[in-house]
């Protein structure tokens, strides 16, 4: 097949169940796309050939790390088109000033390592998506409230540092470092402050947590008051809380060597599968 062939487009919302059929014919691989698919289309590219949608990338805004994953129709494969499609959106990162790329895919395919290896990717770390059903936990009155703008400072000092710490342990992030507070990221958070907690300790915020439809993005606790049982408590009223909102079940991804892992099983979380994440400096 001649790449040259191929028309790089915006993804557009009318191809949205071309999109949807054209992952159908692999779910395994496509089911994460087509989940940010849904929520953020104005991320995607699409490869066409004519008329027909045949591959989808998704490329986060440029950023010192950005992120970039594409999916191929399976009768299209191994013809270049996937790797075609990655260096256009690299040479798109690359120009907005990203220096490390992330992709991601599912556990136990070979040929999408070697695919990424191919293109200059190495293993960077693993992450488990985990499962809850079932009913609420029954709950005592907790301190703990909605997320306002004047806790920004404590929670994110306390998220960053939890999140660091973790990354340490874990010791697939060479370079982690604790994230410092801005005011973009600030704003952010007013925005969406609705799908974001606290948990209060002697009038001090010692948790945070954040949630974004049935998943619970992150949650994290100070870590000079963690092991005194705030995390499995602040995550059971977070659940309860997606519960309320009506939905059946709670997603989370839990890091590889994760030691909230534990948490999380005796909670009645259940792995679904993993995903393995690589990068690459450009």
């Amino acid at each position: 097949m001649n790449i040259a062939n191929i028309r790089y487009e915006r993804f557009s919302e009318q191809d949205y169940n071309t999109a949807c059929e054209l992952i159908s014919h692999d779910v395994e691989a496509g089911e994460t796309i087509l989940r940010v698919l849904a929520k953020e289309p104005e991320l995607f590219m699409a490869g066409f050939i004519e008329d027909r949608l045949v591959a989808l990338a998704q490329v986060n805004e440029p950023a010192t790390q950005s992120y970039l994953t594409v999916f191929v129709a399976p009768p299209f494969r191994r013809q270049g088109i996937g790797s075609a499609l990655v260096k256009r959106a690299e040479a798109e990162l690359r120009a907005g000033g990203t220096q490390k790329v992330r992709s991601s895919f599912r556990a136990g395919r070979p040929s999408s390592f070697a695919f990424a290896r191919k293109l200059g990717y190495d293993t960077y770390f693993s992450s488990a998506l985990m499962r809850r059903t079932g009913d609420p936990f029954p709950m005592e009155e907790l301190p703990a409230r909605p997320y306002a703008d004047e806790d920004y400072l404590a929670a994110q000092s306390l998220y960053a540092t939890a999140f660091h710490e973790m990354r340490v342990r874990v010791g697939s992030f060479p370079d982690s470092v604790i994230a410092r507070p801005s005011e973009k990221e600030r704003r952010a958070w007013k925005d969406d402050a609705e799908d974001r907690f606290v948990y209060e300790r002697n009038g001090e915020v010692v948790a945070y947590s954040h949630i974004s439809g049935n998943e619970l993005s992150s949650i994290s606790v100070r870590t000079d008051v963690q092991g005194l049982g705030i995390g499995r408590k602040f995550a059971m009223y977070i659940c309860n809380e997606i519960y309320r909102r009506g939905h059946a079940n709670v997603d989370l991804w839990c890091v590889v060597g994760n030691y909230a892992r534990n948490l999380y099983d005796s909670l009645g979380f259940q792995e679904r599968y993993i995903m393995e994440y690589v990068r690459k400096t450009l």
